[in-house]
């Protein structure tokens, strides 16, 4: 069956429902910009931080009280716009989606300037809308699948990395990580039971190896994504499982890229027939 407009406002509909369940989320554990207490910046290795960094606007945005609370209500308000200008005028909707492509790259990039947040854990909130940014049903079908595609790349170049810098061929790797990783709440929080798993863990060397090595096959699986959609079902519930274990062992939430996965629920679906720009609001 070739995805058509009725797949598109689904993918929407549920994109935003998990943006503003996973913007709850945030708010619930103090994330917003607003809650935030900036007192140092992070300068990351690439030449797009240095321009932006280049221009003060972070300085701007993270010291003023107004423009943080511009900024968040902006972020979080784009996505319903977005959706109610779609199902209204759909050619307004895809201009709309060039400017909130913009505002995210900005909010996102003042955003991960705190040392505690990564910008790899934000791509879906940076990339997404240039899939609605498309106003014809084969170009959404094209960016769809060039985004899934990203995605593949982003999370088995994880797992070619631990294999190029040799930390799959060393048995006490995944106890050191454990340690470096946590070493503050071992020592903060000695008796609560993560710590006591953790503890462990380090403890058991082989044990934590055979883990690592889990994760290691879960992300190099992904390549199969890259030759057929057809286990795109089963790499949902391998990447869920990642993210769950990733969380429970590492402390690591990576649960804002889960977005992608809607990519991958819809990837079994043709290239449309009409090359028409088309849109049903």
């Amino acid at each position: 069956m070739p995805l058509n407009a009725l797949h598109r406002k689904k993918l929407i509909s549920f994109w935003i429902l998990l943006f503003y369940l996973l913007a709850f989320c945030k708010w619930v554990n103090g994330q917003w910009l607003y809650q935030h207490d900036p007192f140092m910046f992070t300068t990351r290795f690439d030449g797009t931080t240095w321009l932006f960094m280049q221009t003060g606007i972070h300085k701007a945005v993270l010291t003023h009280n107004f423009l943080v609370w511009t900024f968040d209500i902006l972020f979080y308000a784009f996505p319903i716009a977005y959706f109610f200008v779609f199902r209204k005028k759909p050619q307004s909707a895809t201009k709309l989606s060039w400017v909130w492509l913009g505002f995210n790259w900005m909010y996102v990039q003042c955003y991960t300037l705190y040392p505690t947040n990564s910008i790899e854990a934000h791509t879906a909130w940076l990339l997404f809308p240039l899939l609605f940014c498309c106003s014809g049903m084969r170009s959404f079908y094209f960016v769809m699948h060039g985004l899934r595609y990203f995605f593949l790349y982003f999370f088995l170049s994880a797992g070619i990395w631990k294999l190029a810098n040799g930390g799959a061929f060393m048995p006490a790797q995944m106890s050191a990580i454990l340690i470096d990783q946590h070493k503050d709440f071992l020592v903060t929080s000695p008796g609560y039971w993560q710590t006591s798993f953790i503890y462990a863990l380090i403890n058991m060397p082989v044990t934590s190896f055979i883990l690592y090595w889990i994760g290691l096959l879960i992300e190099l699986s992904f390549v199969v994504g890259f030759f057929t959609r057809r286990y795109d079902r089963a790499l949902i519930v391998l990447f869920v499982l990642f993210l769950l274990f990733d969380y429970l062992i590492m402390r690591i939430s990576y649960i804002e890229v889960a977005p992608f996965l809607l990519l991958f629920f819809y990837s079994h679906y043709g290239l449309p027939e009409s090359s028409k720009k088309t849109i049903v609001g």
